[in-house]
């Protein structure tokens, strides 16, 4: 197993297991299940690959079809593709749950605030920060000077943080600072929040450590088929 692939597998681990205590540890024990996963299915790969040069090696018939014997190889590596994406994929989902429901706990919802309201004034909200080439810092700056209790829910909670990651900004400055501002960092939920980002970037250094390690599985002689 590649020594990179177990240290993107560790990372991950040594941000997870801190956090493994308070209410999202369904969630994210589920994300270090499926991150762990993935040395799994290389290592089921391999073992199949294995098998099927040895069983090659034991044909006698010189006209075997190597187009066939492609074939086979070619369905081992694209079914250890897919149970990779389908592990990573599901570890950031699981990631994103844990995520929201520590935002929900730590966010205060106005009580009397209607869906219609909430909806109008993210419509409202986001047409202003689209105009921004990096929104972060103005929602941080508008959260401090608010006084609105809707503009603090949305900006603070779910909707904010997934503003920011439809805009493909890395939320991990503004998570810090935003748990600074609110004293979150000591509470529950705000271990969750601030790691949020470098869980994510380190599942997506696992899946390029994975990629390299698929494209294309080296053959029981280290020779790439």
């Amino acid at each position: 197993m590649s020594d990179d692939l177990l240290a993107a597998v560790d990372r991950i681990k040594g941000l997870i297991v801190p956090l493994l205590q308070g209410q999202s540890a369904a969630e994210l024990g589920r994300v270090l299940v499926y991150v762990q996963s993935v040395p799994r299915s290389l290592d089921a790969s391999r073992a199949a690959l294995r098998a099927l040069e040895e069983k090659e090696g034991e044909e006698t018939d010189p006209d075997r079809d190597e187009q066939e014997r492609r074939k086979k190889r070619a369905a081992i590596e694209q079914a250890c593709r897919r149970g990779v994406q389908n592990s990573l994929s599901f570890a950031r989902r699981n990631l994103d749950s844990a995520r929201m429901q520590a935002l929900e706990a730590l966010v205060y919802r106005p009580r009397l605030a209607r869906k219609a309201d909430l909806e109008r004034r993210a419509l409202a909200l986001q047409k202003s920060l689209d105009r921004m080439e990096d929104p972060a810092p103005a929602m941080l700056e508008h959260y401090a000077g608010s006084s609105d209790p809707l503009n603090k829910y949305l900006l603070a909670g779910p909707w904010g943080h997934e503003y920011l990651q439809r805009r493909k900004i890395d939320t991990e400055e503004y998570d810090t600072a935003l748990c600074r501002l609110l004293g979150w960092r000591e509470k529950e939920g705000g271990g969750v929040v601030m790691s949020y980002a470098p869980l994510r970037r380190a599942i997506d250094e696992l899946e390029a450590v994975a990629q390299c390690t698929l494209d294309p599985i080296p053959g029981p002689d280290g020779s790439k088929r």
